[in-house]
């Protein structure tokens, strides 16, 4: 796996260096030796602008990632009303196999081996007018990417932490060489991936932002960091921690929850305004190489009614909302059917780019409300307070804390981000869908195989060492 990761990154690198310009003013650009490159500050740099490239793709955020999600957690479905493209027709139903499977395998790795290179070409380096600082906040960067990836593989392709440390997980890559190697487990996993946030955490400047860029939250920050340790402490059900860590960022003062019309234009805004919720978001770029096939992969062109309107939310999900919820104008009718508009794209002629939220302060509140729920404490603050500082910015009250009502707050807040079979598979809870049109898998109970994807096949069958999950 380490060999066709190594070949396909140093083939790719030098088309990708530069594919990341619209939300940069100053278009890195490779032109030379991957050695060479890695040598200087300039070339590690650019690296390191590179390292925003893949997430865009329609494989990842902009599309498969976020949407695989809610088809297989309920929330989504394919619309009756409109006849769509012919894509995500399966989703639903869980039938996955190791030739049809989530592909954010190789583009999770390619960015890790990318980040890699970064990181180990960092040691020692010492450049006239390069601060120690600057080494410092190109290396937090790399390592929170590292990370990234590697949490959003295990979430994949790995049966949930909650299900037990010893199970199999992904490779844990932290060096590009050939090689084969084989699964670490899920608890080594997350121990790698909270070592290099703790250590990003500690590097970084707290106003660290990266230079020539028109989206602040389009690049990572301290409070990014901070937010996603957050996320995976509480995966890890180390709700204490978790809690901590949302704290941090709610308590930074660089964000705050919207209400009423402000809400709403986030979505569609063609930068994230400052001082909002936005902790790290992807900017949308039709300049991005991995703007895939013009854009009619992407996330608003298979939502939209005009477009090919593969996916619609399920009355499962819309039947949560009360009346007078903002959150119910980011759907509209068509027909029986709930389109969703959480991504109408920015302006400009269609298909249109859009920005995706990774990392926002609602989910920071919702993280610290499920972990004061489970038994962690802060101070001057309560579950309930947190659910309201949610809810009520969406025009209602807040249901009293439980586990139930603090998942079903996230699923009212979070839908259509990625979030909703994760939730379900680490909260152990069992899939039990109404809205459902499909033949097989309605429902699925905690702890089925299924819950984990199968890896890719070209990858088991490129590497002796690399065992399928079980099940397929």
């Amino acid at each position: 796996m380490k060999k066709i990761i190594l070949g396909m990154t140093l083939m790719a690198a030098a088309g990708t260096f530069c594919s990341c310009s619209g939300f940069l003013d100053e278009e890195p650009e490779l032109s030379q030796s991957n050695e060479l490159t890695l040598a200087k500050y300039d070339g590690l740099n650019s690296a390191g602008a590179a390292l925003y490239t893949f997430l865009q793709s329609c494989d990842w955020y902009d599309g498969q990632f976020i949407l695989q999600s809610e088809l297989r957690g309920g929330n989504a479905k394919n619309p009756v009303s409109l006849p769509g493209s012919g894509r995500y027709r399966g989703d639903t139903q869980w039938n996955y196999t190791a030739e049809s499977t989530s592909p954010i395998w190789a583009y999770a790795y390619y960015t890790i081996t990318w980040a890699d290179n970064i990181l180990n070409n960092l040691e020692g380096k010492s450049e006239a007018g390069v601060t120690e600082q600057d080494w410092n906040n190109l290396k937090a960067e790399a390592l929170f990417f590292r990370a990234l990836c590697h949490f959003d593989l295990v979430i994949t392709y790995a049966q949930p932490y909650s299900q037990g440390r010893d199970n199999l997980g992904i490779p844990v890559i932290l060096v590009t060489e050939n090689g084969q190697p084989a699964r670490n487990t899920v608890g080594e996993v997350y121990d790698q991936i909270v070592t290099d946030l703790t250590d990003a955490e500690s590097l970084m400047a707290d106003n660290y932002t990266r230079p020539g860029v028109s989206d602040p939250t389009a690049v990572v920050s301290k409070p990014a960091v901070q937010a996603l340790l957050s996320r995976v402490y509480l995966y890890m059900g180390e709700w204490q921690k978790s809690a901590d860590y949302a704290t941090k960022v709610i308590n930074s003062g660089k964000y705050r929850l919207l209400s009423g019309s402000d809400y709403l234009t986030m979505w569609s805004a063609s930068v994230y305004p400052a001082n909002t919720e936005i902790i790290f978001g992807i900017y949308g770029s039709k300049k991005n190489s991995y703007w895939d096939d013009s854009g009619w992969t992407h996330l608003p062109w298979l939502l939209d009614p005009a477009g090919s309107a593969d996916v619609c939310a399920t009355s499962d999900l819309v039947d949560l909302y009360d009346a007078g919820d903002i959150r119910l104008q980011l759907f509209t009718k068509n027909e029986n059917d709930n389109m969703v508009t959480k991504y109408s794209g920015k302006e400009g002629g269609s298909p249109k780019e859009t920005n995706i939220p990774v990392l926002r302060l609602a989910e920071m509140y919702l993280n610290r409300a499920e972990a004061i729920v489970r038994g962690a404490s802060v101070s001057g603050v309560t579950a309930q307070s947190d659910l309201q500082a949610v809810a009520g910015n969406r025009g209602v009250a807040a249901p009293q804390p439980s586990e139930t009502s603090v998942f079903n707050e996230r699923r009212k807040e979070l839908f259509f981000e990625g979030h909703i079979v994760y939730d379900l598979a680490r909260c152990k809870r069992d899939l039990a869908r109404t809205d459902f049109d499909g033949v097989v898998n309605k429902d699925i109970k905690a702890g089925d195989y299924k819950w984990a994807m199968p890896i890719p096949s070209r990858e088991c069958n490129a590497n002796p060492n690399m065992e399928q999950n079980p099940g397929y």
